[in-house]
């Protein structure tokens, strides 16, 4: 198919049912679900994500770098959907919004929004503007819904419809769990959900067992429309987040890490010049990631 026909398509809509109703976490203390195995969608996936080889050193990080450019200003004829929620609540996923939809925002030709589903909150609109009410700093359109999932769909058709070929993205930053509402709304309609969380043990575990409870339909939307972002808390031993890595790889997951940064904690608004380089290189890789799931053209996905 000639690449210009390819991202003139309207996207398909998404199928598959919502995440279910919550599931009562059955695990040990590694966070695995105790059980027969059934019929997991995650068991029949289970292998390592592949993950592209880069030379090492410099030129590798140059050529990732690039690679990851290139993904993230594919062209976009018809806006996507982007839903980012987590299995728990305040597990930051206005953060996550923030820095996804401005790294976007400065890479991309076309305007990026991003829709704040918690206006009473306001927590997205603090990471993006210096003030409430005033423009935000980085490139970013900013745009306010009631927390219900008809506001949700409805504040969505306002944006594709005044934006017309002009919106690539429009990231929702869910402000409760998967499985209220709006984050069973996003599982149906969004291209791509990009699910965070936290490293922290007790939450990570929790977070694991939640996923490897939801039924196939579930399963299926994070196998193939998912992007896993581990967020990286004050404290925790390298060895732990290396495990959650590891877990999610085994379901056929390959998670996006995203480092502790001292200006995500304490910057308001956040700004991408004072981030560590290390940060900035894990939003780029999720941006890649991102996009490359909502025009079908990601790596790394099962087969």
């Amino acid at each position: 198919m000639p690449y210009q026909d390819y991202y003139d398509q309207v996207p398909p809509e998404p199928t598959g049912g919502t995440w279910s109703t919550p599931p009562t976490p059955q695990s040990d203390q590694l966070g695995r679900p105790q059980g027969s195995d059934g019929d997991s969608v995650f068991r029949r996936f289970r292998r390592i994500a592949s993950e592209a080889a880069y030379v090492v050193g410099g030129s590798g990080r140059m050529r990732r770098d690039v690679n990851h450019l290139a993904t993230v200003r594919r062209p976009i004829a018809i806006m996507r959907r982007v839903g980012v929620l987590s299995p728990i609540t305040n597990a930051g996923t206005s953060t996550v919004s923030a820095l996804l939809s401005t790294m976007l925002s400065t890479q991309r030709s076309d305007r990026v929004v991003v829709v704040d589903a918690d206006p009473a909150g306001a927590e997205l609109s603090r990471r993006l503007e210096v003030s409430f009410g005033a423009g935000p700093v980085e490139g970013v359109s900013l745009v306010r819904s009631e927390s219900t999932a008809e506001a949700i769909r409805s504040t969505l058709a306002e944006v594709q419809g005044q934006g017309a070929r002009d919106v690539g993205l429009a990231v929702v930053d869910c402000p409760g769990s998967m499985y209220d509402p709006i984050g069973s709304e996003m599982a149906v309609s969004a291209h791509c959900a990009v699910l965070v969380v936290p490293s922290a043990q007790q939450f990570a575990q929790y977070c694991l067992a939640q996923l490897d409870q939801l039924p196939p339909e579930g399963q299926d939307v994070l196998l193939h429309r998912g992007v896993i972002v581990i967020t990286v808390v004050e404290n925790v031993p390298p060895d732990s987040v290396d495990w959650l890595v590891e877990a999610f790889r085994q379901r056929g997951l390959q998670p996006v890490v995203l480092p502790y940064d001292e200006h995500i904690v304490t910057g308001w608004p956040l700004r991408s010049d004072q981030l560590r380089s290390e940060t900035r290189d894990a939003v780029l890789e999720l941006a890649a990631r991102v996009v490359g799931t909502v025009t079908g053209t990601r790596t790394g996905a099962p087969s």
